[in-house]
């Protein structure tokens, strides 16, 4: 009996260590943000793991990592036949549950119930749980460039970015982890938690050829749901540098972008942009342009101000966060309406005469639309085209001889002259994603 008894005992205490959870213990100045980054996890996971209906966490309480360990085994259900003159009300009340708890315990889709009826009884003070929420979130790794600190060490930094100090090494290309030193920037991993993307409502980039108010435009429309579309500048050289200039067609067959439009303003001899430029994670160059095209490493994209034009030098944190920064202008629409004063910086009389254009939109933060016409028209025409095609808000790009588009390797509309950068649209983008 007693071998009996010890063999019972080392049974269940096998039961309770395979169904052990892994938890964690908030520390002080622990959000579930950081802890959820710590661990690989999303908020919202974290969120549902601990039965959390908030943010807020305590230094000493005891999170889980994963889903609870398997029930036991439940107790056969009770049971109550429905007599003469009763409702699930009265039931639910002598019973200690809920009318909504009695109805999906028995799959009842009203409140009619009949004498002899036998209805599932709930455990007393049971409600009916609303299905766990759908996670909103879902951890991605994203490159950014980081500052080396005073005390930190190769082997310091590899630890707390979860790298081998030789594939840190490998990462930012040296030949020997001692050029790691402070003061220097490399190039690190990090798992961040990310909004999931909608389904995709359309193939990742489509091209057409329409007539809005009568003028001829090519038009690309971008949906930025796919996680393997980039957008991005393209170069002349390949490399993140300026200096040269080529014609769109020229940038279309280089880069093997699916979509290739010209960029915004240059300096015509230096090809210098005017503009901020990101790319890579690294601010490329930087100007007074006001706002730019903004696209984070998980394809939402936006119109924002630059910081750099206003305070007339970037800081280490212009444009945090965000994978591809094109500064260009000025805005022609907003909110759906076409927009006719603009910023003070654009003061070319050239720019606002008839010409060729070429411009970006956006109909939300994942739709993107290029447009481009060698037919001559004003800004505010332009504005209306774009408007015309459902288009809420938009900057123009640069015009006259520079505006052109390229369609799946070939000039769909060529620019006339060589041009400083282009934007391409690549959509079986499979490389590394990064944010400034």
């Amino acid at each position: 009996m007693r071998r009996l008894l010890s063999l019972l005992v080392l049974v269940a205490a096998s039961a309770a260590l395979g169904a052990t959870v892994p938890t964690v213990k908030v520390q002080k100045g622990d959000t579930l943000f950081r802890i959820a980054t710590r661990h690989g996890l999303s908020v919202a996971q974290l969120r549902a793991y601990n039965g959390l209906q908030g943010d807020t966490i305590r230094a000493g309480q005891v999170l889980r990592l994963a889903g609870g360990p398997a029930r036991p085994v439940a107790a056969p259900p009770r049971t109550y036949t429905v007599k003469a003159g009763d409702t699930l009300s009265r039931i639910a009340a002598r019973t200690g549950t809920t009318v909504t708890a009695l109805q999906a315990a028995n799959r009842l889709q009203g409140t009619v119930i009949a004498a002899g009826q036998r209805l599932v009884l709930p455990a007393p003070g049971t409600a009916a749980r609303p299905p766990a929420p759908r996670p909103t979130t879902e951890v991605r790794t994203v490159y950014r460039y980081v500052w080396v600190g005073v005390r930190d060490t190769p082997q310091t930094l590899a630890a707390r970015y979860r790298l081998s100090v030789d594939a840190l090494r490998r990462l930012n290309g040296m030949t020997t982890a001692r050029a790691i030193v402070p003061g220097k920037k490399v190039l690190v991993p990090m798992r961040l938690p990310v909004p999931i993307p909608p389904r995709p409502q359309r193939p990742p980039v489509t091209f057409k050829r329409l007539s809005p108010l009568n003028v001829p435009v090519q038009i690309a429309t971008v949906d930025l749901r796919w996680r393997h579309v980039l957008v991005a500048p393209v170069l002349p050289s390949g490399r993140l540098t300026f200096g040269s200039g080529a014609r769109v067609s020229e940038l279309a067959r280089r880069s093997g972008a699916r979509l290739v439009i010209n960029g915004s303003y240059f300096h015509p001899q230096s090809y210098a942009p005017a503009g901020d430029i990101v790319t890579q994670g690294r601010l490329l160059t930087w100007g007074r342009i006001p706002q730019a095209l903004t696209i984070t490493p998980d394809n939402r994209a936006a119109f924002r101000v630059s910081a750099v034009a206003a305070l007339g030098r970037p800081l280490d944190t212009t444009w945090a966060g965000l994978e591809t920064v094109v500064a260009t202008g000025p805005r022609i629409l907003s909110g759906g309406r076409v927009v006719t004063r603009y910023s003070s910086v654009f003061r070319d009389p050239a720019l606002f005469g008839r010409a060729a254009r070429s411009a970006v939109g956006l109909i939300g933060n994942r739709d993107l639309v290029f447009v481009s016409t060698h037919a001559r028209v004003t800004t505010t025409e332009m504005g209306k085209i774009m408007t015309r095609l459902g288009v809420r808000d938009a900057l123009l790009l640069d015009g006259g001889s520079s505006a052109g588009m390229a369609w799946n390797g070939r000039a769909v509309l060529d620019s006339v002259r060589r041009v400083s950068y282009g934007i391409g649209v690549f959509t079986d983008y499979a490389g590394r994603r990064y944010a400034k």
